[in-house]
């Protein structure tokens, strides 16, 4: 019986997805009670080849949607027959007693949904970036005060979907943010930080960090419209334009499970500072967007109406 569905969502990340598979196929949990599904974004890279490697994990091709991570896992929840649901990144390595470990504490903490310890790999390179970067996994506190969590590593019992519904289609960012606020604050499940179910995640340079922080920021105001938050675009053309304040920097310290010297420190600094940056313009780049998408909407309203 399939107790569980592994869902990897994936674009041209064949050589970390077979670092990825290797572990799957090591785990603890009974290789019987869990599936595996591959969910190619279209890539143009040896993924397929790959899947096939593996007997009896899936692989599913998603097209209608490119670039969108979240329609891909739509497709593999879709697909899925386990009474829980993992959605995990096709560069998260899970250690050998993830899937175990996170199955256990959602059983014991009577959660709906868990999510895992991920840690970072900075592959004997420690760099400023991916310091920053490795604030951005699910903290436990971040969990207990916002409710909120994304699915790097998340265990989702499979009912919820069918209540919540699944992730936007064709959305590119904050989708994890949205849903999980939506289950926990508007459905009232119970969302649990699991630290025994631990996986190791590639930690991402300065460039990557960037295109991912400016993807994110575009997104943040479709969830402030969610939690009833419109905060003016001058208050963020402001922030964009002030320095970066060290204070600040001591709260991504503690977050980082690294002792930082001090070059490695102002390193640090000057990336979150370019972070900063382009955190507040992707913000009044998404006020902007989001207003153009009410208008559409007011407009089709309009014309519905004078039919």
């Amino acid at each position: 019986m399939i107790k569980a569905s592994v869902v990897i969502p994936v674009y041209n990340e064949a050589v970390e997805l077979e670092k990825v598979l290797n572990s799957l196929h090591k785990q603890t949990f009974p290789k019987n009670e869990f599936e595996i599904i591959v969910v190619d974004n279209g890539s143009t890279d040896h993924t397929k080849e790959l899947v096939s490697m593996y007997p009896g994990t899936k692989f599913l091709l998603q097209v209608e949607y490119l670039n969108s991570s979240y329609s891909s896992r739509n497709r593999g929840i879709e697909a899925s027959k386990g009474k829980v649901i993992i959605l995990l990144d096709g560069t998260i390595i899970p250690d050998k007693n993830w899937l175990e470990e996170g199955l256990k504490c959602m059983k014991k903490k009577n959660a709906d949904i868990v999510t895992s310890n991920v840690r970072f790999d900075f592959e004997d390179n420690v760099t400023g970036g991916k310091l920053y970067d490795s604030n951005n996994a699910t903290t436990e506190k971040q969990v207990k005060e916002r409710g909120v969590a994304v699915t790097a590593s998340l265990f989702v019992k499979a009912v919820l979907f069918d209540e919540i519904g699944k992730f936007k289609e064709g959305a590119k960012t904050a989708e994890d943010g949205i849903w999980t606020w939506k289950a926990t604050h508007k459905y009232g499940y119970r969302l649990e930080f699991c630290n025994k179910s631990r996986a190791i995640k590639k930690a991402k340079t300065f460039h990557k960090l960037l295109k991912k922080q400016w993807r994110e920021a575009k997104g943040y105001p479709v969830f402030w419209k969610l939690q009833g938050i419109r905060p003016p675009i001058y208050k963020k053309l402001i922030k964009s334009l002030l320095p970066y304040h060290p204070v600040r920097l001591n709260k991504l310290l503690r977050n980082i499970d690294f002792k930082a010297g001090f070059i490695q420190k102002m390193r640090l600094y000057f990336v979150a500072w370019s972070v900063w940056i382009t955190m507040s313009v992707g913000h009044i780049y998404g006020i902007h967007l989001l207003k153009q998408e009410e208008l559409k909407n007011v407009n089709k309203k309009m014309k519905k109406e004078l039919v």
